[in-house]
């Protein structure tokens, strides 16, 4: 092989293969560039390599695309590495989750349910579901969810904030009352943000919470809406 600079787009599988057998230094950074490579073959081997000599979390999306693509025996190397991944650095594994967007979250999330990897940590698990958007399935968790949903309570993302606010009304947890009165100034979403917003999510949950606190707070946010909508009349 020459001594010049790669160009990831020219990768083949048999160069990714000779970089890792002379272990390169360059390998690390042109397995996780050749992860956008356009041949799909090169994409899936470069995850392959990279899940396992690293371990490395990125590699998640194209092993998902592995698992529905690839033949028989690249699928099983594709469930064996999502699964190290996912005990090795679970935490990792979420980030990559949080940083991913429609259709590659869904293909990551489809992925581990297909494999059936579940974190051992409840405390992971709970980040896992807030992650995956899989609101219900923090419902189900009950009170551990509730440290995890509280802080997506203030997520940059509005409908992350809106479903939080809603998982924290079904659990009905007391601990929630201060952050979800937080979020009634929270006015994103309705209208043209499309969807009701944050702050009517959260009086529906401090409702259905029922504390005197919970409340008092609503009686009060209420009655300043009133008034808003009396001005703007």
């Amino acid at each position: 092989m020459s001594d010049e600079p790669f160009d990831v787009d020219d990768l083949t599988v048999e160069t990714l293969e000779w970089l890792v057998e002379q272990n390169h230094p360059e390998t690390p950074d042109l397995l996780v560039e050749a992860l956008d490579h356009p041949a799909r073959e090169v994409r899936i081997y470069a995850a392959l390599w990279l899940a396992e000599l690293f371990q490395d979390p990125r590699a998640a999306f194209a092993l998902a695309e592995a698992l529905y693509t690839g033949d028989q025996q690249v699928r099983r190397a594709a469930a064996d590495s999502l699964w190290e991944i996912g005990d090795t650095d679970p935490r990792g594994l979420l980030g990559a989750l949080r940083y991913a967007y429609g259709a590659e979250r869904e293909a990551i999330i489809g992925a581990l349910d297909l494999i059936g990897w579940v974190p051992d940590d409840p405390g992971v698990e709970v980040a896992y579901r807030i992650a995956a958007r899989d609101w219900r399935g923090c419902v189900l968790l009950g009170a551990a969810a509730v440290p995890g949903l509280i802080r997506a309570l203030r997520d940059p993302d509005g409908a992350v904030r809106r479903a939080a606010a809603w998982a924290l009304g079904e659990i009905g947890d007391e601990r929630a009352v201060p952050w979800l009165i937080e979020r009634l100034n929270d006015a994103e979403g309705g209208l043209m943000g499309v969807g009701e917003r944050v702050c009517d999510i959260a009086a529906e949950a401090l409702e259905r919470i029922g504390t005197v606190e919970a409340l008092s707070a609503i009686e009060e946010w209420w009655a300043g809406q009133q008034t808003d909508d009396g001005q703007a009349i």
